[in-house]
């Protein structure tokens, strides 16, 4: 498996030196990874960006910014994991909106990058992971990835995706069940008919969730300690290593 890499930066020498760094990190048996260096972040059109599986992206650079670009990408649709590359310890909100996968602090970068490229290419292994389900006897697979939430009525449950399904979209099975493959997945079952991908999270409060899709989703306010507590572990688990 090939693995695009794009390194931008409009720092010169510090993109030198991220992708030396980068290039000395260990790969796993079958796994070759292409580097891409670009000091101009503004010449990435959006076919350069669907090219890439992981982006370490500069946050402060000034015509456009390693935000902007992150925007672009899940405006795209895309799942590219984002490494966002900064010269402040400020912890930006900005980043769940877009999905950002760590912060690495460039006087950090020779520590830290290890161990976050690791993760990433975890993740990657992680993303060929999926649904499978069948339908009058036709099978499905959808990557966990791509399922913002699923939600069921009756014994009928209905899959909601990144990109709608032509097909598929709906199967007979019960949410205790997936519950139990998909939680430890990064799935959080906000109530009795929903299951949620917590990437997918926006907002969580003690009565609804909103979703990277726009959808509000109602929460039980009787589990919502739990639910919150679940939440928040992930979201650490996620996010707890960066700085």
């Amino acid at each position: 498996m090939e693995i695009n890499v794009l390194l931008c930066d409009d720092d010169k020498n510090f993109l030198q030196r991220l992708t030396d760094t980068v290039t000395k990190q260990p790969l796993p048996a079958g796994v070759s990874v292409m580097i891409t260096k670009n000091p101009h972040s503004t010449s990435l059109s959006d076919r350069d960006l669907s090219r890439y599986q992981i982006m370490f992206l500069d946050i402060d650079m000034a015509e456009r910014s390693g935000m902007d670009i992150a925007r672009r990408v899940r405006e795209l649709h895309l799942d590219t994991i984002i490494i966002f590359v900064t010269n402040y310890p400020q912890f930006s909100l900005e980043g769940y909106e877009v999905r950002a996968f760590r912060y690495l602090l460039k006087q950090e970068m020779e520590q830290k990058l290890p161990v976050y490229f690791r993760d990433a290419l975890n993740e990657i292994s992680r993303g060929d992971k999926g649904l499978r389900f069948s339908v009058k006897a036709e099978s499905y697979y959808v990557p966990y990835s791509d399922i913002i939430y699923l939600g069921s009525d009756q014994r009928v449950i209905y899959l909601y995706t990144v990109k709608p399904m032509q097909n598929g979209d709906h199967f007979y099975g019960k949410m205790e069940d997936l519950a139990r493959e998909l939680e430890p997945e990064g799935f959080l079952r906000i109530q009795k008919s929903y299951l949620v991908n917590m990437a997918h999270i926006k907002k969580l409060t003690y009565d609804h969730v909103i979703l990277s899709n726009g959808k509000e989703l109602s929460v039980t306010r009787k589990g919502y300690s739990q639910i919150k507590i679940q939440y928040l572990a992930w979201k650490n688990n996620q996010w707890g290593n960066m700085l």
